[in-house]
């Protein structure tokens, strides 16, 4: 896995209580987001580079107010697959 290194104002790490964990963990999340909406990751590369199940990274999407109806035909199979077992 790469490092990326950034540089931030001071005010940034005040305003999250100096938690640069928090910084750390949203940079990535908006970074995963961005690509995800560009089409270079899928919902499951984004939820794995997150560390999330295909299911927390949906409802990270949701929360955000980020649509998901860019899904393509294995995402819609496996959202399919997903809804089946829950009605079990």
């Amino acid at each position: 896995m790469t490092t990326i290194s950034l540089e931030l104002p001071d005010s940034l790490l005040d305003s999250y209580n100096q938690n640069i964990q928090e910084i750390i963990n949203e940079a990535k999340q908006v970074f995963i987001i961005y690509e995800y909406q560009k089409g270079h990751l899928s919902l499951r590369q984004s939820a794995d580079a997150l560390g999330l199940s295909y299911r927390h990274f949906l409802e990270l999407l949701w929360s955000r107010g980020i649509s998901i109806d860019t899904l393509n035909e294995d995402e819609l199979e496996e959202q399919y697959s997903d809804a089946l077992e829950l009605l079990k």
